[in-house]
């Protein structure tokens, strides 16, 4: 038991350590952009991660604990969200919850490049138009029997065998 709290005890000084300053080697993003975002694009992005906040609950605070690393996530993902229309946001949020209560554990958590795939409409091949065709005439169909019978002899010649029928 002593062990296991020597465990525990180093683990907790070395988080509060990692917490306590920015021991990251990745470089940080200067908090002040200028003007690199418009006032639409914040404004989009801040209500689709407020809409992801109300949707996923405790699991969106867990996964972005702090405000600093919410305004990070929402410099990251700005360009795509405001790549979609107001209308896109709200069928991938709407599709999003559709598939956490539908229990699909791709969508537990808040992922948010799978959620804004959800904006764009696919079709599977079930529900896909193809491309309407004529029915083949029976010129095309002598001519394919031509060029398979061809090509039939052809490879009983290469293989020897003029008794293979």
């Amino acid at each position: 038991m002593t062990q296991l709290h020597k465990i525990s005890s180093a683990v907790q000084s070395v988080t509060n350590g990692l917490q306590s300053r920015d021991s990251s080697q990745t470089p940080i993003t200067p908090l002040n952009d200028g003007d690199r975002f418009s006032q639409e694009q914040r404004r989009k992005t801040v209500l689709f991660f407020n809409r992801l906040r109300l949707i996923y609950g405790h699991r969106f605070t867990l996964q972005w604990s702090d405000e600093k690393t919410l305004r990070l996530a929402r410099r990251e993902w700005a360009g795509e969200v405001d790549a979609l229309s107001w209308e896109q946001l709200e069928v991938a949020l709407g599709r999003a919850k559709e598939k956490l209560i539908e229990g699909d554990e791709d969508f537990y958590w808040p992922d948010v490049g799978r959620i804004l795939g959800l904006a764009k409409t696919r079709h599977p091949a079930a529900h896909r138009r193809f491309r309407r065709s004529l029915p083949e005439g029976e010129a095309v169909k002598q001519n394919r029997r031509k060029v398979g019978r061809k090509g039939m002899a052809r490879l009983k010649a290469l293989l020897g065998g003029n008794h293979v029928e």
